[in-house]
């Protein structure tokens, strides 16, 4: 009885210790992805510069008539409007830019993302035929 148990422990050793029990290697990849609804941000974004545009061209009307006018209170008022409003279109320009940049970069990386997993699938397809192929020898 006692060989029976030894021959049995002796296997179930043998069996374990010839498994794999590497980490498997390749590429991780984040499950955390944010999205964002780009039809209403972009609608959002839109709307902001056209209002930082009208505030502009508003600015930029009533300086013209302080200044056919004369009035130099108005006009100093007015260039101050004028002068804070194309502030205003400078900055929001320069955040839709950025915000087009990053939207670049993020599909550039996206793509070539893609084009990594398509390649380890690839690969792991490949593998997985030579596998096949050893078992049938």
């Amino acid at each position: 009885m006692k060989k029976l148990n030894l021959t049995f422990a002796l296997i179930g050793l043998l069996i374990l210790s010839s498994c794999e029990n590497k980490e498997k290697e390749g590429p991780v990849y984040d499950d955390n992805v944010e999205t964002i609804d780009s039809t209403e941000y972009m609608d959002n974004v839109d709307s902001k510069l056209q209002a930082a545009r009208q505030n502009l061209d508003k600015a930029s009307e009533n300086l013209k008539e302080a200044m056919e006018k004369g009035d130099k209170a108005a006009q100093e008022a007015a260039q101050k409007a004028k002068d804070d409003a194309q502030a205003a279109w400078d900055t929001i320009k320069a955040k839709a830019n950025e915000v087009g940049e990053a939207s670049k970069k993020a599909y550039e990386e996206t793509k070539e993302g893609v084009k990594n997993a398509a390649q380890d699938v690839k690969e792991g397809a490949d593998k997985a035929a030579e596998d096949i192929k050893d078992i049938g020898k």
